[in-house]
């Protein structure tokens, strides 16, 4: 393969809308066509290579048996993946490299979604085991939303000894569907080693390019960006992409100015889309971008550096049950509600990292582990330190983790390192480096460094860049041994003379003292002084808090007191506050906001008690709700908190109704949903139902794939309110207009609202359809609305 970097680099274009411009009947999934039409694959392939593409994709987008079970065919995974490639490989012969394509499943990962990790690792790994034997040079994972979904298919592709390129894909308001930015998504995937990163699908050249510049400050891995042909348009009741090859090429360079060195182009883009960019591109070259250096790690929204040159970071230590009867409750009945309200008190407090510890007797840690880190990133977005001594556990919470996290630590003991560094390697997470070893803890700084060197030369051994490590040279107790604090304070400012990035676990200097808080606050500036770029504290404690701004500005790496300034210019005198009465009732509230399932059906449980089911729902549930849905649209919640927050909702609803034993509950409407035939694809679909369902609607969901004709023949039975239709894709939303007329010419007189992913308001007015619902949430107040305007 070509050395990734050196040279511009040129992709191909859409398959799905050159098959479509074929005009085939494609009944069932496109990936069939590899058996039933594969010369004109075969065809596809060679005009992309005529046109100047240097790397071709395989028509195998959805092979994977999970998407294939849409369609009964699960067992054709391996086959049509294999297929795939063999045809792409004979048709290129030898003159460009073939990418085999892996996307998305169609099904949202736990915890947002029912797919387990590695459910979904395994179906990624048929699939790219029938692309590598097809003859696939490389893999592209493509067009996705959540980060642990492409951790899954990139692991696949290691296993199978290929070459990864991974794309996400970004909205128009430059997240994935999942609420991923661009920074983040970019410093996960390069610790996953991929060979080169990006964006593909989703938004035309425009928009993308700022995906691209945002991708470009966090890292300096290759980047691949392959946009669409511009936003679908409706002409003539046909679905066009309405960016011409010469405009779609003009964006070119400013991609390389951007830092790309591999471009192609998505949907509604065609050879000689292609062409043009081949040309656009002439004699230019890869511009080298340097990103910041240091340890980099992420969660869904933000990015943290560690090291040289970096404002200091604080690692919230509050999660763990050490001393927290409440917390050792939750975590014995799994319940994430201790660990929700700590961890979004941490980051308003000023945490940028949140350390989780769960380990205590009694507890299956392999199981809590993962669930508390889930919750965790779900209620902050904020990177996670996973710390556990148990490998088992650190592994299956490294699988649910959004973005790049930390573990939380290995020695250098010969067992800790074989368990702990091959799953940092594995996951791409940073690691933090205790330094100790089977002697235990060095008595001198000296040696305590060098143990940090020699985890240095064991990373290179076990294939993880030394760079992504956090040296610990660990704090000792000064009630114990007053030169503790010196030791430690002296380690951390070698190692930084060595190029490390420090970390301390700032607490333990003071145990067995009384006003611990004090000692803490005055070690800290010490430290910070010293070099430390990371500190384990509680953000709880105004002192110490106080302590690490005032440290990072004397130690220098304030600039202009910016942080300082801005924490404490504005900072009013304490006022003496008046201890809040504990109330049920906003309790409830609180844990619908924050997605407690768990303590939401507690709570409703207990208030039943005192209150009217109705009572409950109207003034406690449903305002909730629309206290989420707010923070939905103003870009304060995405998908996992919304998603989050429904689940919930839903299990008080549960509760309601299995208390009312059967009485028939007030219902706002009724409503069908179905995604139209020939798309099978329903996350959409399934989030707006569970919205709807959560504010009183009764909601038929026909599922996916529904023939027009059990649409029509459910709303003569049913006389719903409302038909609301889904389509993802561009060969499918036309089914929408079928539809419609199909219900009219049956003289049903229904609502209709439309949305999706390709779907617009302009598209829905062209198809007749009542309204377009852009998201769940507007789903929700377009019903409200029609529902009040019908009773009208």
């Amino acid at each position: 393969m070509f050395n990734i970097g050196s040279k511009i680099v040129i992709v191909d274009g859409g398959m799905g809308t050159m098959i479509q411009s074929k005009g085939i009947p494609v009944e069932g999934p496109p990936e069939m066509l590899n058996i039933t039409h594969p010369e004109v694959i075969a065809e596809i392939h060679r005009a992309y290579v005529d046109a100047g593409a240097e790397i071709v994709e395989t028509n195998s987008f959805g092979a994977s048996r999970i998407k294939l079970a849409n369609y009964n065919l699960e067992d054709k995974a391996y086959l049509l993946a294999k297929k795939a490639a063999q045809i792409a490989k004979k048709a290129v012969q030898g003159k460009a490299l073939v990418a085999g394509s892996v996307g998305p499943l169609g099904k949202l990962l736990k915890p947002v979604g029912d797919v387990p990790f590695d459910e979904a690792y395994q179906a990624f790994r048929e699939q790219i085991k029938g692309l590598r034997e097809g003859g696939a040079d490389l893999i592209f994972v493509e067009t996705m939303s959540d980060i642990r979904e492409a951790k899954a298919a990139i692991l696949a592709a290691k296993d199978e000894s290929l070459p990864v390129f991974a794309l996400m894909t970004f909205q128009e308001d430059g997240r994935t569907l999942l609420g991923v930015t661009p920074e983040a998504a970019a410093v996960a995937l390069e610790a996953m080693g991929v060979e080169a990163l990006g964006a593909n699908c989703s938004t035309g050249p425009e928009k993308m390019l700022e995906v691209a510049r945002k991708m470009a400050s966090v890292t300096d891995k290759p980047l691949i960006f392959m946009p669409n042909a511009g936003m679908p348009q409706m002409v003539d009741g046909k679905t066009v992409f309405p960016m011409r090859p010469e405009n779609f090429a003009s964006f070119a360079k400013d991609f390389v100015e951007a830092g790309a060195c591999i471009l192609g182009g998505c949907c509604g883009t065609t050879p000689e889309h292609i062409r043009y960019l081949k040309k656009a591109l002439k004699n230019s070259v890869p511009i080298k971008k340097e990103a910041p250096k240091g340890v980099k790690v992420s969660g869904r929204e933000t990015v943290v550096f560690i090291g040289k040159g970096h404002y200091p970071v604080v690692v919230g230590e509050r999660i763990n049950p050490t001393g927290k009867k409440d917390f050792q409750e939750d975590l014995k009945e799994k319940k994430a509600t201790w660990a929700i309200k700590a961890a979004v008190s941490q980051k308003e407090k000023g945490a940028h990292i949140l350390d989780v510890n769960v380990g205590m007797g009694g507890v299956n840690e392999k199981e809590i582990l993962p669930f508390i880190v889930a919750a965790v990133q779900t209620a902050t977005g904020l990177p996670v330190m996973i710390d556990s001594t148990n490998p088992e556990a650190i592994e299956e919470a490294l699988k649910v983790a959004d973005g790049k996290p930390v573990i939380n630590s290995t020695s250098l003991e010969k067992k800790k390192l074989e368990a702990i560094m091959p799953l940092a390697k594995r996951y791409g997470a940073a690691l933090l480096v205790l330094t100790m070893d089977e002697r235990g803890i060095p008595d001198s700084p000296e040696e305590r460094v060098t143990l940090g060197e020699k985890a240095r030369e064991k990373a290179k051994e076990y294939g993880l860049d030394p760079k992504e490590l956090l040296l610990d040279c660990l704090v000792m107790a000064v009630s114990a041994d007053d030169r503790a604090a010196q030791t430690t304070l002296n380690a951390v400012r070698m190692a930084k003379e060595k190029g490390f990035a420090t970390i301390l676990g700032v607490s333990n200097v003071s145990f067995g003292l009384p006003s611990r808080s004090i000692v803490n606050a005055a070690f800290l500036s010490a430290a910070l002084y010293n070099g430390l770029d990371a500190a384990i504290i509680n953000p709880e404690n105004e002192r110490v808090m106080e302590a690490f701004y005032a440290g990072a500005l004397i130690s220098g790496r304030d600039f202009q007191a910016k942080r300082f300034i801005e924490k404490f210019s504005s900072k009013e005198e304490k006022k003496t506050e008046k201890k809040e009465i504990y109330d049920p009732k906003r309790e409830l509230k609180e844990c619908v906001i924050e997605g407690d399932e768990a303590k939401a059906a507690q709570l409703v449980k207990k208030l039943l008690e005192s209150m009217d089911p109705i009572e409950i729902i109207n003034t406690i549930l449903v305002p909730a709700m629309e206290e989420v849905g707010k923070r939905y649209e103003k870009g304060i919640f995405f998908l996992p908190q919304l998603m989050a927050s429904a689940k919930a909702m839903k299990a008080a609803f549960n509760v309601i109704k299995t208390a009312s034993k059967g009485k028939p509950q007030k219902e706002k409407g009724t409503i069908i949903l179905a995604t139209v035939e020939g798309d099978i694809h329903d996350i959409g679909k399934n989030i707006v139902a569970m919205m709807l369902e959560n504010h009183g609607y009764r909601v038929i969901d026909l599922g996916k794939n529904v023939p027009k004709e059990r649409i029509v023949e459910e709303a003569k039975k049913i006389h719903p309110d409302a038909v609301g239709l889904s389509a993802l894709m561009t060969t499918t939303m036309m089914e929408m207009k079928n539809v419609i007329q199909e219900l009219k010419k049956h003289g049903i007189k229904v609502f209709t609202m439309v949305g999706g992913a390709v779907v617009t308001e302009e598209f829905a007015k062209s198809i007749g359809a009542d309204a377009y619902a852009e998201n769940a949430v507007e789903a929700v107040k377009i019903m409200d609305r029609w529902m009040e305007e019908k009773n009208e």
